[in-house]
This record gives C-alpha cells, structure tokens and sequence, in this order.
C-alpha cells in the first residue's frame, strides 16, 4: 500500500472541503461569485448585491437556504416530543397546534444563546413522510452541535424514546421573497388561496413536486420557504425562475440576504447574538415566557435577569457619515467607551450606514439621542433609532 505523506500530496483546498447544496452547479452556471459559509460553498451575490436587495424589496427574490439544519424530532408520540421540546426552549410550545410554528432559542445554563431556531409542529403528511411530528430549522454553521445537544438532553431528561435526526442531506429549503412572491407562485398552478398563514406550514404539491411550504422569512418583506427532496430541486429552482420572469424575480445571494435582515433588525447568530447574550439583553423577551408550566433550561439565569436588570441592551443605529461600522467596534458616548457593535452596513434602501449593538444598560438612551462609533480609528457621530430600520 503507498502512503502519501504532506510533501506528497497538498491539503485539500478551502472549497474542497466545504459541503456543496443540490444547487451548486446551478449557482455557478448563473455566474454567481461562491464563498464559504458555515463550511457551506454558497453564492454570495449572482449580480450586485445592491440591485438583488431591491429585487427582494420591489419584486421577488429566490434564495438556496439549503445550507439551513433540517432536524425531524418524533418519539411516536406527539405530546411527549412537546413535553420534550419544553424543557429545551423558553417559548411556550403548548400554542402550537399541527402546522403551526415559533420562533425560539436553545440557551445555556447562564441563559445564553446557543442557537435562534424554528419549530414547527408538524401536520399529517401523505408525501413527506420523513417529516414526522416536529421540525427544527436551526442555523447552518450550529446544525451539528444543536443535534448533539438535543439529544445529550433527551437522555439526561429521560426522554430516551425521542428520536432526533437530520434531513438535510435529502432535501433541499428555498426562500421566495418579496412583494410579488405570491404571483411567481401562481404561475406554477400553485392555488394561492391555499398559502399558509403568518409562521404557518403547509403541504402542497407544485407541478407535481411534493413540498412544505412555510411562511417565516428573514428579509422584512412577505414570502414563503419551500422544502423540496433533492431529486426534484433543480427543476423547481428553474421553474421558478423562469416562470416568474415576468414578476421581475431574480436570485439572491448572501450578500443582499444579509442587508436586507438588517433593515428588518433581525438578529444573526454568531453576530448579533451569541452564548454571551440572552435573549432578554437581544431584544428578544417576547419570545421568552417565563411563566409557562414547567422548567426549560436557562430559565433561573432569565429570571435573575429579569429580577437584577439586565447588564446590557441592544441597539439600533445609523451613522452620520458614509462609513460602514463592522462588528466589534467601539460604541462610545462623550469618549467613554459604553458598548459594542455587532452589525453593520449602508442600507441599500435608505442610503444610509446603520448599525446594530450592544449597549451598557446603566446607559439609557431612546431614539434621536446621539453616541459615538469608534470607525477604523476615528470616531465617527451616531443617532439612536427604533428597531426595526424598515418593517413592511
């Protein structure tokens, strides 16, 4: 057997190793401009990032998600998956009826945020029937540690008979975005009195590709996500597309996926929120009931928060200047050094740089009052503003 040393052979490449969607070769026969995320090869931008942005804000934008964890929870029973659920998030899980979704976290013991997800409650399905009871879309670059950690919990709990397993390597997750979403979905034969409603799941069956169809979003405008089994991904990324040229839809890369969350205010794992946060200090205390039935993990460090005060909050900003304030940098008031950002761009549809952060809670400030972001050396003025920047 020949044993190939370092000097015999190169380590593989950076896109080597990164995973691939079903939509790779598409991606790059468009002419995207492909980079690694969360060890994902994805499309960044196909054109300017600027014209997808407004795309998405005046038409209809389609986004491959499919680098999003896909993770089926069942235990055969659907009230024990529940009661299983419960303990792990500080939502209130017993609203949830079959269809119906929320917005939640997984939280540390200290209440910090180990991953913003959603869970679905599943409907009774006749084709995608490896969706069974409960689904968890978790962030692409926490898939794997959230899949650990659910199921070192469900042995600790005592919940042995839950199963927890990954679908992403079948099937694939689309986000069709924007004011004439609904139009490019009627082009297919898909009966739009039938959409689901606000954080709602359906099945439906388009052009004879079974799918989910969802309805969360994360760019502030209306719009749906499709999960769809990989066999029959490409054919309906192009149906899309090319049925929905005459609602002017395009695809959008990361780039325009991310400023346009910003407008929304929508938080960023590994940006905006983190295990050194909770939800409480994010902005997030509406997704957060501490007084439903039972313990969920995090829930004493949440309580004295609530009890002590919280010891920073978080912010929105625009900048004065036409500078871009970048994760990490200096919020300051009078020079004194007060918070931290965590986000930040010029806002395509405002032409404006605007920014999100923490701030020292002892620090209060409200819309108009002025600080400090400390730009690349130079610290540059800036104005409180209501969260979000823009809502549809």
């Amino acid at each position: 057997m020949m044993m190939n040393t370092q000097s015999e052979q190169s380590p593989p490449s950076k896109q080597e190793s990164t995973r691939k969607t079903a939509l790779y070769d598409n991606h790059v026969a468009r002419g995207a401009k492909m980079v690694d995320f969360a060890g994902w090869q994805m499309p960044l931008q196909y054109t300017k990032v600027m014209e997808e942005h407004h795309a998405v804000r005046e038409a209809a934008g389609l986004f491959d998600i499919s680098h999003m964890g896909l993770v089926v929870v069942h235990s055969g029973n659907t009230e024990t998956t529940r009661e299983f659920l419960e303990r792990l998030v500080p939502q209130n899980l017993e609203k949830l009826f079959p269809g119906k979704a929320v917005y939640t976290q997984f939280l540390t013991e200290q209440g910090g945020i180990i991953d913003d997800i959603i869970i679905y409650q599943l409907p009774a399905l006749t084709h995608l029937t490896d969706f069974k009871e409960f689904l968890v879309i978790c962030n692409a670059s926490n898939t794997g540690k959230d899949i650990d950690w659910m199921r070192q919990h469900a042995r600790a709990l005592g919940y042995e008979a839950v199963q927890i397993e990954s679908v992403s390597d079948r099937y694939s997750l689309f986000a069709l975005q924007g004011p004439r979403f609904a139009d490019v979905l009627a082009r297919t034969g898909y009966d739009t009195e039938y959409l689901p409603k606000r954080f709602s799941l359906s099945e439906a069956q388009v052009q004879g590709t079974p799918t989910l169809i969802s309805r969360t979003g994360y760019t502030g405008e209306d719009g749906v996500e499709i999960v769809v089994p990989n066999d029959n991904t490409e054919h309906l990324w192009n149906l899309l597309l090319d049925l929905g040229k005459p609602n002017a839809i395009q695809p959008i890369g990361l780039g325009a996926r991310d400023t346009l969350r910003l407008e929304a205010a929508y938080p960023l794992h590994g940006h905006d929120i983190s295990e050194q946060d909770s939800p409480l200090e994010a902005g997030l205390a509406w997704s957060v009931k501490l007084n439903k039935p039972g313990d969920f993990i995090g829930k004493q460090a949440l309580l004295r928060q609530q009890q002590e005060g919280l010891e920073k909050e978080f912010y929105c900003f625009t900048i004065n200047k036409r500078t871009i304030a970048r994760q990490h940098d200096v919020i300051l008031k009078d020079g004194v050094p007060i918070g931290e950002v965590t986000s930040g761009s010029i806002s395509p549809l405002f032409n404006v740089p605007i920014g999100m952060g923490y701030i020292k809670a002892n620090a209060v400030f409200g819309p108009g009052d002025t600080i400090q972001i400390r730009v690349r050396g130079t610290d540059v003025d800036a104005e409180i503003v209501e969260r979000p920047f823009y809502q549809k």
